[in-house]
């Protein structure tokens, strides 16, 4: 079954070769008719057109005839040609592509450098505080005392007394005498009469110093409150390390 294509196109050749020279000769008659009724050499030229005398007809006519041998050859089908066998079945598929998974995802440290600027000295307003201006001044305390203010005075202490006057009389004691007269009479029974200083009673009196109550008063320095300075050093420029964490897909 499959030696009859290339049977038929041995037997398609066969017959191409055997009417050629036919073809070629009927051509040469053609062309030399032509010849002798054309004008000139550019008639026989144009009846010409390829080698040997053969007109681009002809082989084009060969062409032809081998192109359907080859396209029967080829198509295995048609003018109850009997089908060739298939070909050998195709070589199996590789192996199909695996299944994709997931990527594995990790977590690690990486370390970043940093650029810390430097600064310049520079002053910034502190904290309050107070100090003494170097001049004093007094105030009171709140408290009160007591002082002499150099004068005396007199008063009465609440107490009595007797003191004598400097003058004298004469009182009955109580008692009685008897009284002999100097004519010769007969003696009297008096009461006995004496003679005394005169006293009074008086209500005592103190001189004492006159004293006054007056407010504490001290003296202290004068203080003011104000604000401080505080002067931040200059820093240089320098470089420092940071670690982060980041997350890469692992190999």
């Amino acid at each position: 079954m499959k030696h009859l294509p290339k049977n038929l196109i041995a037997g398609l050749t066969g017959l191409i070769i055997a009417i050629l020279p036919n073809i070629i000769l009927a051509e040469d008659e053609a062309a030399s008719s032509s010849a002798q009724s054309s004008a000139g050499a550019a008639g026989d030229a144009a009846s010409k057109t390829a080698i040997g005398g053969v007109s681009a007809g002809t082989i084009a006519a060969v062409v032809a005839i081998a192109a359907a041998a080859a396209a029967i050859s080829d198509s295995g089908s048609g003018g109850g040609m009997i089908t060739p066998d298939p070909d050998p079945d195709p070589d199996p598929d590789p192996d199909p592509d695996p299944v994709p998974t997931d990527p594995v995802i990790e977590v690690y440290e990486t370390v970043v450098v940093v650029d810390v600027a430097g600064t310049a000295t520079s002053t910034q307003p502190g904290a309050t505080a107070t100090r003494t201006t170097g001049a004093t001044a007094t105030r009171t305390t709140g408290a009160t005392a007591t002082r002499t203010t150099g004068a005396t005075a007199t008063r009465t202490t609440g107490a009595t007394a007797t003191r004598t006057t400097g003058a004298t009389a004469t009182r009955t004691t109580g008692a009685t005498a008897t009284a002999t007269l100097t004519n010769g009479g007969p003696a009297t029974v008096v009461s006995a009469i004496e003679t005394y200083e005169v006293e009074e009673t008086y209500d005592v009196v103190e001189t004492y110093d006159v004293v006054e109550e007056y407010d504490v008063e001290e003296t202290y320095d004068v203080e003011e409150v104000y604000t401080t300075t505080v002067t931040v050093p200059a820093v240089a420029a320098s470089t420092a390390t940071a670690t982060a964490t980041a997350t890469r897909e692992a190999n």
